[in-house]
């Protein structure tokens, strides 16, 4: 289906239309609605879900360059504002899941509860990573002149992978989410909030833990063996801890 937010001509799929609970779910960095389809005809009917294409990703086209949390919050309370929905829950995946942690704190009085699943709330570089960004930093120049399949070559080399597979919006985009880390005011989200990760994720240090300690509502489920991508590696796993945890809702 497809709708306009924020001016934004926006893509997303609608799950169990006539189910009386909404829940929204924001997919992770370079993926989108599709990855989550087969995950979701696992849920429960009871529930009506939104699986959303972020801006920049599947079929929404961008918002603004350099766009960052702020505005990717704004653009998915317009989403829920402008479908009428009430009391949602709001599952986030990874860079999703960083989206989910801010709009949890802006906005509570629109959720009824929030999931996040190997979410990117906690961003903090380690030294390969730091490395990496230097080393792109100090090539950049000098790489210039030369031919574009050469220059990507190397980026692929000096980069992360998300970076160096990134279009030009994309780019604008993790710079600044990259730099945004909501750890420290995890604390602050009052709404009932679940924990999903993976145990053996690699791609986002393990902060399940930490995420369950710091939020005051929070519960912690991990999902073995799975690694960052639970819904597509363990979909069967995770849909019956999502519908666990959904179930919870009153008849």
């Amino acid at each position: 289906m497809q709708t306009v937010i924020n001016g934004v001509l926006t893509n997303y799929e609608l799950i169990n239309p006539k189910a009386k609970f909404p829940v929204v779910v924001l997919h992770g960095w370079g993926q989108n609605s599709g990855h989550w389809l087969p995950l979701a005809k696992k849920v429960s009917d009871r529930f009506r879900l939104y699986l959303l294409d972020l801006p920049g990703f599947g079929g929404t086209k961008n918002l603004a360059d350099g766009s960052g949390i702020p505005e990717y919050v704004k653009f998915i309370k317009n989403f829920v504002t402008k479908n009428n929905l009430k009391r949602i829950t709001l599952i986030g995946h990874s860079f999703g899941g960083q989206i989910a942690a801010e709009f949890a704190l802006k906005f509570p009085e629109l959720l009824n509860k929030s999931i996040f699943i190997d979410a990117a709330i906690v961003r903090k570089r380690n030294l390969l990573t730091r490395l990496k960004i230097l080393a792109a930093k100090i090539i950049k120049i000098p790489t210039l002149l030369l031919p574009n399949s050469l220059r990507k070559r190397i980026l692929t080399l000096t980069a992360s992978r998300d970076y160096a597979q990134a279009n030009p919006y994309q780019r604008s985009v993790l710079k600044k989410i990259l730099r945004q880390d909501i750890g420290a005011k995890v604390n602050l989200i009052k709404v009932p909030t679940e924990i999903i990760w993976g145990s053996d994720d690699h791609v986002i240090p393990y902060m399940g833990k930490f995420l369950v300690e710091n939020i005051p509502t929070a519960n912690l489920h991990v999902i073995y063996p799975a690694g960052h991508l639970p819904h597509l590696t363990h979909p069967a796993k995770l849909a019956t801890v999502l519908n666990q945890i959904l179930e919870d809702e009153p008849a």
